[in-house]
């Protein structure tokens, strides 16, 4: 079967909610594939790179246990939302030199691409529910503690060097949301280096509004979500 690393949000600092469980199950029903969810090193205890290392050594267990999971390596996707989405974009920009085998997808829900945080929306959305600019710097000056600049920005994807090949990409993004233009301004990078990039800009949105599993436009953004996933998978 082919498997997804789906890695959940909470500013690299809180675990997973009720609601992340229930998405990885969604995934793995209607996208018919093993989701493999790290419950990975948090903040502010555990900084940069902890929870990196985690995911990765996780990509790497499932590679050497692929025929006793019953998984397909052709078929290894990666995603997470905010926090978790920047996780799994670092996970795909540096296969190479961490010499993984090369993931067929990634999918980045209302991802956390840019440490320097100079966008319209970030600079616009300093106040919103759930998660707003405040939040974002004070979120990253955890996660980065004492970390010279140069290291700070290997956290950061739209600092990353890419790989010569990027895997098939889904970008989400929420209206009112202080992440919203750096996961477009990522998705436009990725493009130019000759990815494939859909990109799915969500009207009338929050930060975490899917986390109300059952409102319509969850639901229709979820199955957008299913979509890619199913094309990714049965391209890999």
């Amino acid at each position: 079967m082919p498997c997804l690393i789906y890695v959940h949000r909470g500013a690299f600092s809180y675990r997973a909610s009720a609601y992340h469980k229930k998405l990885a199950c969604i995934y793995a029903m209607e996208a018919n594939c093993r989701v493999c969810f790290p419950d990975y090193h948090l903040t502010p205890k555990y900084p940069y790179p902890a929870a990196y290392e985690d995911v990765l050594a996780l990509y790497r267990w499932i590679m050497e246990n692929a025929d006793e999971l019953g998984i397909d390596t052709e078929k290894m996707g990666v995603a997470g939302d905010s926090a978790g989405a920047s996780i799994a974009a670092l996970i795909c920009n540096n296969y190479n030199s961490e010499e993984l085998k090369q993931p067929c997808l990634q999918m980045l829900v209302y991802p956390l691409t840019d440490i320097e945080m100079q966008t319209d929306s970030m600079k616009k959305f300093f106040d919103t529910p759930l998660w707003n600019a405040r939040n974002n710097r004070r979120m990253w000056s955890y996660y980065c503690r004492d970390l010279k600049v140069e290291d700070a920005n290997s956290a950061s994807p739209m600092h990353n060097d890419l790989p010569q090949i990027i895997p098939n990409t889904y970008i989400e993004t929420a209206e009112y949301d202080c992440l919203r233009d750096e996961g477009i301004l990522y998705g436009k990078r990725l493009s130019r280096s000759e990815a494939k990039v859909e990109i799915n800009q969500t009207r009338g949105t929050i930060h975490g509004y899917d986390s109300a599993l059952n409102t319509q436009i969850a639901m229709s953004n979820i199955q957008k979500r299913i979509l890619f996933l199913k094309k990714g998978f049965d391209a890999g």
